[in-house]
């Protein structure tokens, strides 16, 4: 019923997490205050302007009246000192806070346009194009956003060589991705703009944004250890400047990272801390965004009447639901939470609501259209009508000077002709490449048969394995077992004062038997799942100087058993490696399934190798015709020095 909410939070996270990383400075007092005294004490009227329109900039997300009342000092100013590029800028940053769409983007193409021909303020042409490419991912989508920040940001930050904005120009790229779920791209992103940022000696606020963001992303993966470690450097950051806006956002990341681990009553803490903080900042779309994963804790503790509460006050501040598409959203979950209360009639009134909603987003949309079609028929008539003139033109002109008409037929004629030699040509051509498609079409087709012969091969190659070990594990269980239990009844009573060691040695023998086989087929899996499974497999294996660390989050019971023992023959398969080859003091072995997805992780802290100059043995194949079977995915993942890591994605 809510398996929607994930989707629901990204696009929350997207919207109003972008906003709320404006870049103004931890050290926010500081900053006001010398502005202030800029414009209170330098006699530079350009210096002065310039600095009225960083004070709009910086009321713009909480105070609209101080943000206007100085955008207006400047724009009021008799002399136009400051480039229009700027001053545009500066207004499409008040419009957009203020949600006037349509001002900002003319402001921000303005700004664009003037900005593209002037170098000394690249960092502020930057800027107009990210916020540019922001307010239209509702109507462009995603890839409009990172086509901006991978064709333009990112190449200016590099030709000016100036770090802060690379760094977050490949955080907000991270960001992206991260909305639309694809992690593993997105924390590429996020470590890039890390490593520009090691450059920088002092911390500022990208670094925040950037530890805050890599909280999130390890948070959705989820990660709650590499999610826990940035949070901290977040904290040891913030802590120095209690008074920043940005706490809010710390607040919210800590929820969700708290949120991830389960520990939902400090989850509900930290939102409350950012709530009330939110609230004296005048934040108004963070303390929504509070809001709404308080919402989300409450779904997953089942409190369902608290999680509608939080719903309806959502919609009766309408901050985040005054735009059309989180208003649709908010009445959806309105819907599914009075369902499952009993509420059946509330709940189809809210989603009469959503439905309506819909059809009202559709008919803007196709309006939209109607006018965008009805404006490229225009021009193309008016390109007609030149064409036609420009063709009426070119045929009397072939009239008056074609008088000779035995020419004219020649030329007719011979036109004729070159058009068929053409025609011809094509055809041939056609024909060849045709010929060609199905001599390629032919090949797929055999490589897909054979592909098919040697998948049916390595099934019934693994399949004959497990009974093999099944029926030796019963053979040692029913009849090596029995025997050595015989042989140590008949010592003990032949000759009980003399056999205590032998004893021990057949006592031994047994345990060693029953080990082996509970690897070749363990009973733990048929009768208790995978889970403890694996987590018996993890203690059974570790040792002293070795220690396994297993993790598992939300694993089903309702697994197909081919599918539980796959999964149970990857780890034991990956840790017998680690244990030959790796020279590993520490596994971590985590188990994680969301919906129908199951993702499986072995680390190790090894040696790792050089995955270009290493021959895969026969375990790791293995590993890969396991994963296959189940129709999965497996990454292998190493650097000599820096252990190795396996990943595997399979669906139930």
């Amino acid at each position: 019923m809510f398996r929607n909410i994930l989707s629901i939070l990204f696009v929350f996270l997207y919207i109003n997490t972008l906003q709320a990383q404006q870049l103004v400075p931890l050290d926010e007092i500081k900053y006001v205050t010398q502005i202030k005294s800029k414009i209170e004490n330098d006699v530079n009227d350009s210096v002065r302007l310039h600095n009225y329109l960083l004070f709009s900039e910086y009321w713009s997300q909480t105070d609209s009246l101080k943000s206007r009342q100085a955008l207006n000092t400047v724009l009021s100013f008799k002399k136009k000192i400051l480039p229009e590029g700027i001053l545009d800028y500066y207004q499409g940053v008040f419009y957009s806070h203020q949600g006037n769409k349509t001002n900002a983007l003319k402001h921000y193409e303005n700004a664009i346009n003037c900005l593209e021909k002037d170098p000394k303020n690249i960092d502020l042409l930057i800027k107009s194009l990210y916020n540019h490419a922001y307010i239209q991912v509702e109507d462009k989508g995603y890839d409009f956003m990172v086509k901006t920040l991978t064709e333009r940001c990112i190449p200016l930050s590099e030709k000016s060589k100036n770090k802060k904005l690379l760094a977050y120009s490949y955080t907000q790229l991270g960001l992206t991705f991260m909305s639309v779920g694809q992690f593993e791209t997105a924390e590429e992103y996020h470590k890039k703009a890390l490593e520009q940022l090691d450059e920088i000696p002092e911390l500022n606020t990208i670094h925040l944004i950037t530890y805050l963001n890599l909280v999130s992303n390890y948070c959705y993966k989820p990660d709650s250890k590499s999610a826990e470690i940035y949070l901290k450097k977040a904290k040891k950051l913030i802590d120095h400047y209690p008074n920043s806006q940005h706490y809010s956002n710390y607040y919210y990341q800590e929820a969700m990272y708290y949120t991830t681990v389960q520990d939902f009553e400090k989850a509900l803490m930290s939102l409350d801390k950012g709530v009330k903080l939110a609230k004296e900042k005048k934040q108004g779309k963070l303390l929504h965004m509070l809001y709404f994963r308080m919402y989300n804790v409450y779904l997953m503790q089942k409190d369902y009447h608290r999680a509608k509460l939080q719903l309806e006050h959502i919609l009766q501040e309408n901050i985040l639901s005054r735009e059309d598409v989180n208003r649709k959203i908010t009445y959806t979950q309105l819907a599914a939470v009075n369902d499952v209360l009993g509420n059946h009639k509330e709940a189809y009134d809210w989603m009469k609501k959503s439905s309506a909603l819909s059809d009202s987003l559709q008919q803007q949309k196709l309006l939209e259209k109607m006018n965008e079609l009805e404006i490229a028929h225009q021009t193309a008539d008016k390109k007609q009508t030149i064409a036609q003139l420009k063709q009426e033109k070119k045929e009397n002109e072939l009239i008056t000077k074609n008088k000779n008409l035995r020419i004219s037929i020649l030329g007719i004629a011979l036109g004729l002709s070159l058009i068929i030699t053409f025609l011809i040509y094509l055809t041939y051509k056609n024909q060849k490449k045709l010929n060609a498609q199905i001599s390629i079409s032919h090949q797929q087709d055999l490589l897909h048969i054979e592909n098919e012969r040697k998948y049916e091969a390595t099934k019934a190659v693994l399949q004959g394995e497990e009974q093999e070990r099944q029926r030796i594990a019963q053979d040692l269980h029913d009849s090596m077992g029995g025997m050595l239990a015989n042989i140590r009844m008949s010592i003990s009573q032949e000759n009980p004062q003399n056999s205590g060691e032998l004893l021990q040695k057949i006592d031994k023998s047994i345990v060693e038997m029953r080990r082996i086989a509970r690897n070749l087929m363990p009973e733990t899996l048929k009768n208790l799942g995978l889970e403890i499974a694996l987590k018996e497999l993890c203690e059974s294996m570790s040792q002293k100087q070795f220690n396994i660390q297993f993790e598992a989050f939300d694993v089903s019971d309702n697994i197909p058993f081919r599918v539980q023992l796959s999964l149970y023959r990857i780890v034991q398969e990956s840790i017998s490696n680690v244990i030959k080859y790796a020279q590993a003091n520490n596994v971590i072995v985590q188990i994680s399934q969301h919906q129908n997805t199951i993702n499986l992780t072995i680390e190790d802290d090894g040696i790792g190798f050089d995955k270009s100059k290493v021959d895969y043995g026969l375990g790791i194949k293995n590993i890969k015709s396991r994963t296959a079977l189940m129709n999965g995915i497996v990454e292998i993942l190493s650097e000599k020095g820096k252990g190795t890591t396996i990943n595997v994605e399979c669906y139930v």
